[in-house]
Parts: structure tokens; C-alpha cells; sequence
């Protein structure tokens, strides 16, 4: 009997001996759900005799032993039975790649034909449904949806609960208007083939509700978009301001959080900020974890925001931080106050899509574009995602790799986002936000955005005259790449690439099409001299950057990427001019050139969609015009207070050669040029001071004149319960042993400590490389271990995915460097266990490090003590600040570098840290005393 393939639906999950069918591995338990006409109408599990050991790290993972296959039916016992069930199904699985090949190599094994009906992924359909969830793992959308789940990684369990998600996802996706539905059937058609009918089914369906769902959404130009609140202009009423009464034990904030601790050192910095806010003075606030720090500058920033009648600025370093604000702290504070406060979360203008854009590469894929694969799912996940966002904001998508370069054609830019030439701009994203932030209580910002703002004028920040910077020991930093340039050969190559030179594809075949229709305007062969142009132009850059590798980066020995600092006058000797000369005249060819075809192709009448061609057109040639302006600043303009350097891979290829500027101090500038520009800013982090002394601080951030507040607050955590220090006295000493003996300390004293933690490790390293050798030594040894190992640069460089990884396995080690020692949140069980593996230096060999060292000694001061050793404590303390998170959380760090007991400046660092037990001692002495510690810790938590 042959049952229509959009009723009956079969759901498969199977469990194996390994991932690898080429090697010999078998299923070894199969788990069914049929789902007929909405409901999930049958349910089947057997486990599965085969001729294949169960290795151990399966036997782990999905709980099944030998045993349990020893009287277990043969695949081809079951084979009818399933084959009935398939019968006129869809056959669906999460991940159906891998279940499909085990399935149907059994199949076939077992004499029968493998499956080739239509088949759906659950993982694509629900990556295209839900574009803004964090991960598509079974257990995560079982969270997510508050599926019941009893046995993650068993075959019935899993095939039921994917059964589940997959009728939410159905009805989903059946709800969907029309005019998406339309869309998304020319963005599903390399997907698998079950969802892309299944999309088809739905739209030819959704014409029979189109009028009835059109007051759901705005429906506009073929586009269906969230409904938007509509900005409220009336005068809001003021707030008085009292910190005792809003913080204080029974005061508004108790009353309104079940999690609320009175924390003095909230409430004091609250009385702080709103005073110096007041007195229009600077304040500079170390705040320790757990000082509840965000809420003690917001209270305070929304009273004087209603006070004024114009925004606060809120600016942070990290995307995570600004999206806690919005998400977590401004309700909570919304509660308290018992009053809606407008808070906006204002990124620069890439970060937001533009409808325009998105418009024409539909029509595009719609006509002559093939577009690939990831691109098609980009496409799908953001018609899904306009029916749900009101920022349009990239970063709360989860993209396919792919899907990023898409967004850098379909983002927002001054070309294309002006109200002139854009019939998508009064639903625009980018300028409806900036409207949202004039008339906020709140402008959540980025340090980036915050300097292009005041430093290029673009304007993008309303006026203010209050400001909070977050994450305020970032701030030097973030100047100076604001203030300074990169230019890369990847670059030039991306931006040749959008030219798209094939005739087939991209810009050239549009362009190719548009001339068709206007063939007056230009000469016949005139893309013919653009696309030998344009050749030549990529000849040029790969002669420059040949030279540069030549002219810059020493020929020695080394095995691993390193900076050379150079000199532009040195560097551009008569040959190297000579290149560059040639590829500047050839830029400027190519820019005046299509430039000249804008202009003349402006007085023929144009449809939008070539309108949005030529503005495309138009950005590419001023992204190339600034590329080749800041790569001529990089060759030509030596200034006296910059360093110049260059970075390539250990190969020396020049294709990966990437040209740095930065300032040397920038003290001065923002001294000059933006503290005195505004009335009161006040400066926050965990980590501003050194020695308990804020001038280190004050002197990078040219705050000496200006006399700021200074406020240092302690933690509320009892770090003498909650913590230990423990140093082992017997570790080798890298400069005298050699890096390769500490690196195998290292990695047997890691593996020696899992059975004393027995949860998860964090390991803090500053050394890329170093994770890299001490990963491979350990990796060997984690199965007999039953340890899950995730090291940066080895299991991938995405930090937020890593720390997902870590967090979905108990026993577990997470190893990282520099982006690692701070602004991850992992409370409570999340870490039991800080290896700091060496005291966080900077390299000596960093350039910006190296020439803020040399201009302090030739004024006659020591640079180790001013410079090196106050940022490496301060990097210390955030490393440090990764343990303790919480009243309840207890563990232990250990720091492997002996320099902290042995050298004179060890105790500036020990210094820094809160007062604990300390323990320096022999390796196995450390290890028993961490089995002790953590006996205790489990009785006194027994979870």
C-alpha cells in the first residue's frame, strides 16, 4: 500500500559500533516512530546482534554492553518489519546521512534493496526554522522545546523525541504566510527532498489562508516581517534616585528577584556613579565578581537619562555582555522600578540586513544565480527569521560558515540605505534602530562602535553627555585598533572575488544582463576590458604582496607564525615602489572605470532591482578605494608614534601576509580628544587596579589631568571557604628544562588531577602552540579516562561552541588562550577545577608591546614594572575571576609557573588576589590535598 508522502513520515535512529561504515562498524540498536496524518502513531526499539566488539567509549556513551546484544534479533529479522513501515513514508532522521547509510547498507547486507524514497533532516529543517537557537543537538532542541528525553543517545528514545520536534516543526512551518512560504520554496531546492515538498505543500496550502494570516505579520514588497512596536514619544516621567531604597535589604529590587542578596558594594557604587553623574566628574570603579556592578551603574544611568530627557550610553567590549544587559539586567531592573525602561542595543550599520539587498539576491537565485548550498539555507533561515526579529541584527542568527560571506552582500551600507533609492527604507532596520536609540532611556553599544562614532563623526550615537564603559580595561586596546589599520592580500581577494570575473556568475554576469537591456549605453566589448583589467589588477596584487613577504618577513628558520616589525621607509625600496605604484594605477583604473558605467547608466531609465545593482556596484569601488588607501598608509606615511608590522603563516606564504598600524600611546588623544569631550564617564571592570592602585590605569587611559573618582570594591564571595591556591614547587622551570619537558608536565599533571575533580577542568594557556602539543599529549590517554577534551585551535576557534561543548559533558576539560581568561560565565558545577598553566606575560616579541617598551625606557623608566608586569596581573586576576562566580560555587587553582613563588615580583600577583589558603608544595602533595578538598566538597554538595 502506498501511503501519500506528506501524511506518513518514518523517524530512524540507530546506534553503532563507530562512525566509520568503511571500516566494518554495524548498527547496533534501531529505534522507529511512525508519525501518520499529525500524531505519532507507533514507537519500536530492538537492539541489534552483529559481529563487531562494542568499544568502550560507545559502551559509555549509550549505556548497551555485549550483553545486552546476546540474544538480540539479527538486522535481517527485523528488515521486513521496518521496510513495511517505510512504505510509501518519508523517511526522516536527525542527521539522516549517517542513520540512512547504516540503515541501508544493512538493507542491502540482509538482501534487500536500500531506501530511495524522499528523505528529511531534522537537523536542516530545524537550522532553517530556528535560526537563532545556539545549537541543533537533539538533546539541546529537547531542552528547548521541553521535550521528554530519558535515554539521550538510545535509538527509541532518540527516534521519539525526533518524532516530537518533528511534528512542532510541521506545524511551524505550516504556519508560515504565504509570501515566506513562496520564498522559501526557491531557497529549498538543494535541501532534501522531503522538506523542500514538504515547503511546496505548505505554500500551495497557505493561498487558501493568505488573508486570514496577513494581520499577523507586515506584509511588505513580497516580504513578511515582524509587526513593529511602534517608539513611544511622550514625555516619561522622572525617577527619583535612592540607592538604600532600591538595593537595601527590604528595599524594591528584594522584593522583586527570588534570587536577590543585599550586597554593599552594590548599593555603594550606585551612590558613586549617580554622584559623579552629578558633579559631571570621571569615575573609575573596580568592581570584583559578584559586586553586582552592571545594576549599580544602570540604576543610576536611567535615573539621569529621565533627569535629561536624553540616552545614557552603555558601552561594552563583548557582544555576550551588551546582550546580558538587554536580556537580563534590564528587565530585572524594569521590575524594580515597576516602570518600562526603553533600552537599545546599537551595533555599526554591518551588523544589520538590508531588505533591499536580500530582495535582489532572491530574485537573483530566482533567475540566472546558482547559489550554493550554505547560501540557499542563509536565504531560508532569514525569510524564517524576518517574521520573528525586530533588530535584524546578524548576531542573533546562527549561520552556516558559508552564510557569512552571503551576509557580507546582503548588509547594510551608506550606499544602499538611503531614503533617495530604497524602497524597503521606512521597514529599513538600521535606520529604524537608530531612531529607537534617540528616543531610549538606554543605548547599549560596543567599545568599536563608540570610537568610529567620536573619532570618524559618523554620527551613529545620538548626543550624550553621560557614558558607562563596561569592560573598561579594554578600552586602551580597543583605541588603539580603531585608531589604527590592517590590510590583508585575503582581502584584495575577497573583493576581486565579488566582482565575480567568471561570466557565468556573479557581479559580470549581472552587469552582463543589465547591458543586454540597455545596449546603447556602453560599447559592446567594454566588460571585455573590465575583465582584462581587473585580471591584471590581481597579477599586481600578488606581485606586491610577493615583494612585501620578500621585503618584510625574515628568511629564518622558525616553525610558527611571528610578527616583523618594519619600517615603511625601509620597506618601500625602488622595486617595491615600483609594484605598488603599478597596482595603485591599476586600482584607480579599475574604480574609474565602473564608476564611469554608473554614471552613464543613471540617465537610462532602470527598474529597482538595477538600481540595487548599481549601488552594489558602486560599494564595491569605495570598499576597494579604502582598501587601497589604508594599504598605501601601511607603505607610505610613516608616523612617529606608530609601530609598523607584519604577520604571515609558517609557511611565508604571501597570500596570508596581513600588514598591521597601531599607535604606540594614545594617552594623549584620549586625553584631548574624548574624555574632555564628555560630562561624566564613568569606567567599570573586575580588573583596573594593581597593587590596589588605580594609576597603571589612569596613566594608559591619559586620565592623569583630569583627576577621575576612584572606587575599589571587594568581592562578597568568602574566597577563604570558597577556594585554595595551590603552586607545585617541583615543576620544571621552562626557561632552564626546555619547553618540551614543561609541556609533558603539564599534560601528565592535567591527566593526574581528573580523578580528583572528577567534573570539569578549565586550563588556561598563552601560548596557542602550547594548547595545541599538550592536547595531542593528553588526547591518547582521555578514553581511559572518561574524559571529553576541547582545546582551542584544535576542535575549532569559535569560543561560545567550544564552551558549549565543554558545558554538555560532566567530565570534561576545556583548554584556551587569551580569549578564554575572560568574559566566559561558567558558574557552579560549570568549572570545578583553574589550571593556570603560566603567569600571562605578554609576548616579548608583540610589536605594540615591544615599542611602548622601548619609548619607556628611553624616558628613562623600567618597562617591565610600568608596563609588562601591571598587564600581565591584571590579565592574571581575569583568569583568576573565571572560578568563583557564584556564593555557592568552591574549587581550586592551581598555577603552574613557579615564577610566582620563586621570582620577586610573584607577589604583586599573589597580591591581587583575594585572600585564600595557599599552598605551595610538591606535585603529589598538590594531588592529595585535591582529593581531600574534593571528598569534602562532595559531602557538603552532595549533588
Amino acid at each position: 500500500m502506498t501511503i501519500d508522502k506528506s501524511n506518513k513520515f518514518v523517524v530512524i535512529d540507530v546506534e553503532t559500533t563507530g562512525n566509520r561504515l568503511q571500516d566494518g562498524d554495524r548498527i547496533i540498536e534501531i529505534g522507529l516512530a511512525v508519525v501518520w496524518n499529525g500524531q505519532v502513531t507507533k514507537t519500536f526499539s530492538s537492539f541489534v546482534s552483529c559481529d563487531r566488539k562494542i568499544p568502550s567509549f560507545v559502551s559509555r556513551l549509550t549505556g548497551i554492553t555485549e550483553d545486552d546484544l546476546m540474544d538480540a534479533p539479527l538486522f535481517s529479522e527485523l528488515a521486513p518489519d521496518i521496510l513495511n513501515d517505510l512504505d510509501g513514508a518519508c523517511l526522516v532522521a536527525h542527521h539522516i546521512d549517517f542513520d540512512l547509510h547504516f540503515l541501508n547498507n544493512e538493507l542491502v547486507e540482509a538482501g534487500y534493496e536500500g531506501f530511495r524514497g524522499d528523505v528529511l533532516d531534522t537537523v536542516e529543517m530545524a537550522r532553517m526554522l530556528y535560526p537563532t537557537l545556539d545549537g541543533y543537538r537533539l538533546a539541546s532542541l529537547a531542552d528547548q522545546f521541553n521535550l521528554s528525553h530519558e535515554n539521550p543517545h538510545r535509538a527509541g528514545s532518540d527516534a521519539e523525541v525526533t518524532a516530537h520536534l518533528l511534528l512542532l516543526m510541521l506545524k511551524k512551518l505550516d504556519a508560515l504566510p504565504h509570501v515566506t512560504l513562496q520564498q522559501l520554496e526557491a531557497c529549498t531546492t538543494d535541501m532534501y527532498r522531503g522538506l523542500h515538498l514538504w515547503v511546496y505543500d505548505a505554500m500551495k496550502t497557505a493561498r487558501t489562508r493568505h488573508r486570514k494570516k496577513a494581520s499577523t505579520y507586515d506584509i511588505y514588497q513580497d516580504f513578511a516581517l515582524k509587526k513593529q512596536t511602534a517608539t513611544r514619544a511622550e514625555v516619561k516621567a522622572t525617577i527619583p534616585f535612592n540607592a538604600e531604597d532600591f538595593f537595601g535589604m527590604n528595599g524594591a529590587l528584594a522584593n522583586v528577584s527570588p534570587s536577590f542578596e543585599h550586597r554593599d558594594g552594590q548599593e555603594h557604587m550606585a551612590d558613586n556613579v549617580y554622584a559623579c553623574f552629578a558633579d559631571g566628574k570621571h569615575l573609575i570603579a573596580e568592581a570584583a565578581t559578584g559586586t553586582g556592578k552592571t545594576l549599580a551603574y544602570l540604576y543610576p544611568a536611567v535615573v539621569k537619562s529621565r533627569e535629561k530627557n536624553r540616552p545614557v550610553v552603555i558601552a561594552t567590549e563583548t557582544v555576550a555582555l551588551q546582550q546580558q544587559i538587554k536580556d537580563r539586567d534590564v528587565p530585572l531592573l524594569e521590575k524594580g522600578l515597576s516602570l518600562p525602561i526603553e533600552a537599545t542595543v546599537l551595533k555599526g550599520r554591518s551588523h544589520y540586513l538590508c531588505l533591499q539587498k536580500f530582495a535582489h539576491f532572491l530574485e537573483q537565485i530566482r533567475g540566472t544565480r546558482q547559489a550554493s548550498y550554505d547560501e540557499q539555507l542563509s536565504a531560508a533561515q532569514l525569510l524564517i527569521w524576518l517574521t520573528e526579529t525586530e533588530t535584524g541584527d546578524v548576531e542573533e542568527l546562527n549561520l552556516p560558515n558559508g552564510g557569512y560571506a552571503l551576509w557580507d552582500e546582503l548588509k547594510s551600507d551608506p550606499e544602499s540605505c538611503t531614503h533617495s533609492n530604497c524602497a524597503f527604507f521606512s521597514r529599513c532596520f538600521y535606520p529604524r534602530t537608530k531612531e529607537n536609540a534617540r528616543q531610549a532611556d538606554i543605548i547599549i553599544t560596543n567599545h568599536a562602535l563608540l570610537f568610529t562614532d567620536h573619532f570618524q563623526g559618523t554620527r551613529t550615537l545620538p548626543a550624550y553627555e553621560y557614558l558607562v564603559v563596561d569592560e573598561a580595561h579594554h578600552l586602551e586596546e580597543a583605541a588603539g585598533r580603531h585608531l589604527g589599520a590592517t590590510m590583508s592580500y585575503q582581502h584584495f581577494m575577497r573583493l576581486y572575488n565579488q566582482f565575480g570575473v567568471q561570466e557565468h556568475a556573479g557581479l559580470f554576469a549581472d552587469i552582463s544582463v543589465l547591458i543586454d537591456r540597455h545596449p546603447t549605453a556602453v560599447s559592446a566589448d567594454w566588460l571585455s576590458e573590465r575583465k582584462r583589467e581587473l585580471q591584471s589588477l590581481h597579477h599586481e596584487w600578488n606581485q606586491l604582496f610577493t615583494v612585501l613577504q620578500t621585503a618584510i618577513v625574515k628568511n629564518d628558520k622558525r616553525t610558527r607564525e611571528k610578527s616583523e616589525v618594519y619600517i615603511p621607509d625601509d620597506v618601500l625600496n625602488a622595486h617595491v615602489f615600483d609594484v605598488w605604484k603599478r597596482t595603485e594605477a591599476g586600482g584607480n583604473d579599475v574604480i574609474r572605470a565602473w564608476r564611469s558605467l554608473i554614471r552613464t547608466l543613471k540617465n537610462e531609465a532602470l527598474a529597482p532591482a538595477e538600481e540595487t545593482l548599481l549601488q552594489k556596484v558602486n560599494t564595491l569601488c569605495n570598499d576597494l578605494e579604502e582598501a587601497q588607501t589604508i594599504l598605501a598608509s601601511l607603505l607610505t606615511s610613516e608616523e612617529k608614534n606608530e609601530v609598523y608590522w607584519a604577520e604571515s603563516d609558517a609557511n611565508k606564504r604571501p597570500d596570508r601576509l596581513r600588514l598591521y598600524r597601531r599607535p604606540i600611546n594614545i594617552s594623549e588623544q584620549l586625553a584631548g580628544d574624548f574624555f574632555s569631550n564628555t560630562k561624566s564617564i564613568i569606567l567599570t571592570s573586575a580588573t583596573l587596579t594593581v597593587k590596589g592602585s588605580f594609576q597603571y590605569t589612569i596613566d594608559q587611559l591619559g586620565l592623569t589631568n583630569a583627576q577621575p573618582e576612584c572606587l575599589q570594591l571587594a568581592s562578597p564571595f568568602q574566597y577563604e571557604k570558597q577556594a585554595q591556591l595551590l603552586v607545585p614547587e617541583d615543576f620544571p622551570d621552562i626557561r632552564l628544562d626546555g619547553e618540551e619537558r614543561f609541556t609533558d608536565a603539564v599534560a601528565h599533571f592535567i591527566c593526574s588531577l581528573t580523578s580528583c575533580v572528577n567534573g570539569r577542568m578549565l586550563v588556561l594557556f598563552t601560548s596557542h602552540q602550547m594548547v595545541k602539543d599538550v592536547s595531542k599529549l593528553m588526547k591518547p590517554h582521555m578514553q581511559d579516562l572518561s574524559y571529553s577534551l576541547f582545546a582551542q585551535g584544535v576542535n575549532g576557534d569559535n569560543r561560545s561552541k567550544l564552551v558549549k561543548q565543554f558545558r554538555s559533558h560532566e567530565r570534561s576539560i576545556l583548554m584556551g588562550t587569551t580569549t578564554f581568561w575572560e568574559g566566559i560565565d561558567l558558574p557552579g558545577e560549570d568549572v570545578r577545577a583553574l589550571i593556570i598553566v603560566r603567569l600571562p606575560f605578554a609576548p616579548p616579541d608583540d610589536p605594540v608591546y615591544m615599542a611602548k617598551a622601548k619609548q619607556i625606557e628611553a624616558d628613562g623608566s623600567n618597562a617591565f614594572s610600568r608596563l609588562a608586569l601591571p598587564r600581565a596581573v591584571l590579565r592574571f586576576k581575569q583568569g583568576f575571576g573565571r572560578l568563583i562566580r557564584t556564593k555557592r560555587d568552591r574549587g581550586l587553582v592551581f598555577v603552574l609557573d613557579k615564577r610566582l613563588i620563586q621570582a620577586r615580583y610573584g607577589k604583586v600577583f599573589l597580591r591581587s588576589l583575594p585572600t585564600m589558603p595557599q599552598l605551595f608544595a610538591p606535585a603529589e602533595q598538590l594531588l592529595a590535598r585535591a582529593e581531600e578538598f574534593y571528598q569534602e566538597y562532595q559531602e557538603d554538595d552532595p549533588r
